[in-house]
């Protein structure tokens, strides 16, 4: 689904666990000029995030490399590392070194070209639902 910039909205695999569900699951907020366009529940599995139709969170924006980043679940949270793309993966404003992963903490940030995906803990997005989401179609 192309946005009023004429860019893709970010989609999902149809595989990937619900949209809602139990604030007790750790979550990905996914916005675009202030607006949610996405929101995923992380399972026990890696996401991977760009530009190519085969990631899990598919970024449709020219400055955003194919296979951009990855988030995996750990023990103590969730680690996000840029896996060598071209113009970077932001946490908190700073750059990711290339293939070294970075623990996410409760409300910590990541910026992929015009994208902000926030981390969200477990049990801690009872307001978030209240905010709105832009829908996008089956099997985009």
């Amino acid at each position: 689904m192309n946005n009023s910039s004429g860019q893709q909205s970010p989609t999902t695999r149809s595989d990937m666990p619900a949209q809602t569900g139990s604030t007790s699951a750790a979550r990905l907020i996914v916005r675009r000029d202030g607006v949610i366009e996405r929101r995923m529940v992380l399972g026990e599995v890696a996401i991977t995030v760009g530009r190519a139709l085969s990631n899990d969170l598919v970024l449709g924006y020219e400055g955003i490399s194919r296979r951009h980043a990855e988030f995996h679940p750990c023990p103590e949270g969730v680690m996000v590392m840029d896996v060598g793309s071209a113009n970077g993966t932001f946490v908190n404003g700073r750059r990711l070194a290339p293939n070294v992963p970075h623990l996410l903490t409760d409300g910590m940030f990541c910026m992929i070209g015009p994208y902000t995906i926030t981390y969200h803990a477990p049990g801690s997005l009872s307001h978030i639902g209240a905010l709105p989401t832009v829908p996008l179609p089956e099997g985009s």
